[in-house]
């Protein structure tokens, strides 16, 4: 710790310290941790002490020569940006608890860290470190203890940091993840005490609906303070006004030993104080940000739902898809009502609703709701019988080979993934099938149809579709378990015909087609199956109504 000869002036405040420690230290008794408390987290010391910006930084807030110079750090920095993620009534904070996404300017990852904070009282440290251990944060929970030792306070800190890749943000520089990214992020990543911390799940529910408090930027001059690491951070932050920025000067260091911690934070407040660079109070950082990057809160319901369809599959089931709603935000998911009562919610457009009775009719509403527990008002209603009892089941299209067979794209047997139903006024029945541009191409995300196919034989596959420019005018097509076919469509926003460039095997008897993303964006408005190569024009012929099964 001691590697460095001491300058006269430090070697006279040592020798003054030697009777004047106790004198000197606040008036709040320290007591040291004790080995007694083996179950107990075991802390360093981190002494943190604030300097007057007015007197120890220039006009272009860089630190003065005499500081540089007392403490030997030179003139280059470390940059780093920081954000903290927490919900809109800042829970985590009412648990005590803090998530920090940090990225330091010359390094391609960034940092994670998850912090408990204990307040220690009349400096019992061990008291802190006990009741840490009794809420599961003890010596074998994998996370970091410390004591921040400020001018008047003590906080015990409990950490888990671990070094993340983040997709689009990473490399030199200091760019931050975007809001939904650091959700991701942090819920991949936090440890299972924070996840579970009141109740199974709590810590992954706060993250779903977190929003960004920051970011903020410092500068680190990396310096010495009798033998010791000294570290002096300028940070850039919003005034409490919010009409402009202010600095924030923290001089810190860091040892294992509570009596070193001790005696040098005693010899470095009163070399600060002496040089009149002291501001003899602490800041609470942490909680300065978040109250002063806190967000407007939202206050925005999404739209309505539009467009809702509701089939009866059988006599139990009715499934129900509408438009996806918009938010200023993000929609969070949707609260499906049947005559007037909650009977689920979903995250996707569509929800199948089970358990009815035969022969009944039904009415339906659709609510949109976002993070900020905005709603939307309801759906227009939606009338729906189900099917007498004994009939019904999965839906499916007879096709027969020797006419060929037009069907609705919306009306489905099932889908994956990411396709969702459209409103579409130049389409044949006010709907198109479609993926939103950009949420990738996959072939995973597709929709199927079951067929009992008379008259088989080489089929071409016709879609009614629509692209919106030379990366979103393409799908693939597919009989079962066969070949991906790939099926232009146009790129610039008009309906047309497009079909397979030859022909697919659809033999007679029970089939599956499925229609694939291949370039996201890309849209369907209605299928024909013909053994023809003819396109069709205007909307085709008139669709076959399903049966089911």
């Amino acid at each position: 710790m001691y590697a460095q000869q001491l300058s006269p002036a430090r070697a006279w405040w040592k020798a003054l310290l030697a009777g004047t420690v106790a004198a000197t230290l606040l008036a709040s008794p320290l007591i040291a941790p004790k080995s007694a408390f083996a179950a107990n987290g075991t802390p360093n010391y981190e002494v943190k002490l604030n300097l007057d910006p007015s007197l120890v930084l220039d006009s272009s807030h860089n630190l003065v020569s005499a500081v540089r110079s007392e403490f030997s750090t030179g003139t280059s920095t470390k940059k780093y940006k920081l954000q903290y993620m927490d919900t809109a009534t800042q829970s985590l904070q009412g648990q005590g608890w803090s998530d920090r996404i940090r990225k330091r300017d010359d390094q391609s990852t960034h940092e994670i860290q998850f912090k408990k904070r204990y307040e220690v009282q009349n400096g019992d440290i061990n008291a802190a470190l006990t009741q840490a251990a009794g809420e599961g944060l003890d010596s074998a929970s994998g996370f970091n203890f410390q004591v921040d030792w400020g001018y008047s306070k003590q906080t015990l800190s409990i950490a888990y940091e671990k070094d993340v890749t983040i997709s689009g943000s990473s490399g030199s520089g200091l760019n931050m993840p975007s809001e939904a990214t650091s959700r991701t992020v942090s819920n991949s990543n936090a440890p299972a005490k924070f996840k579970n911390w009141t109740s199974t799940g709590w810590g992954t529910t706060q993250l779903n609906s977190s929003v960004i408090y920051g970011p903020v930027t410092f500068n680190r001059y990396a310096g010495t303070f009798d033998g010791l690491d000294l570290d002096v951070e300028v940070w850039t932050v919003i005034n409490a006004a919010g009409t402009g920025n202010e600095y924030w000067v923290e001089a810190s260091f860091k040892t294992d030993s509570f009596s070193e911690a001790s005696s040098e934070r005693t010899a470095l407040i009163n070399l600060l104080r002496s040089k009149g660079w002291l501001v003899e109070q602490d800041v609470l950082r942490t909680s300065q940000i978040i109250e002063r990057y806190a967000p407007t809160p939202d206050t925005t319901a999404p739209s309505a739902p539009t467009n809702v369809t509701a089939v009866a599959s059988s006599g139990t089931q009715v499934n129900l898809s509408w438009t996806a709603s918009t938010d200023n935000v993000g929609v969070s998911g949707y609260d499906v009502y049947r005559d007037g009562t909650l009977v689920g919610s979903t995250t996707t457009n569509s929800f199948g609703n089970t358990g009815l009775t035969a022969s009944t009719a039904y009415s339906y509403t659709v609510k949109a709701k976002d993070a900020s527990n905005n709603v939307s008002a309801a759906s227009s209603p939606v009338s729906v019988t189900t099917l007498a009892a004994g009939t019904g089941g999965t839906l499916i299209y007879n096709v027969d080979g020797s006419t060929g067979a037009y069907f609705e794209a919306e009306t489905y047997t099932s889908k994956n993934g990411t396709f969702a139903l459209a409103a579409c006024t130049a389409c044949s029945n006010g709907q198109n099938m479609e993926t939103a541009n950009g949420s990738g191409n996959a072939s995973t995300n597709l929709i199927a149809y079951n067929l009992q196919v008379t008259n088989g034989g080489s089929f071409y596959i016709h879609l009614l579709g629509n692209g919106p420019d030379g990366s979103s005018d393409s799908f693939y097509v597919a009989i079962d378990s066969g070949s991906d076919t790939q099926v232009s469509t146009t790129s610039n926003s008009t309906w047309a015909w497009k079909k397979t460039s030859g022909t697919i095997s659809i033999p007679t008897g029970a089939h599956t087609l499925y229609i694939k993303v291949r370039e996201d964006g890309a849209k369907v408005d209605k299928v024909y199956l013909s053994k023809s190569s003819t396109l069709p024009t205007g909307l085709g012929g008139t669709s076959l109504t399903p049966s089911y099964q």
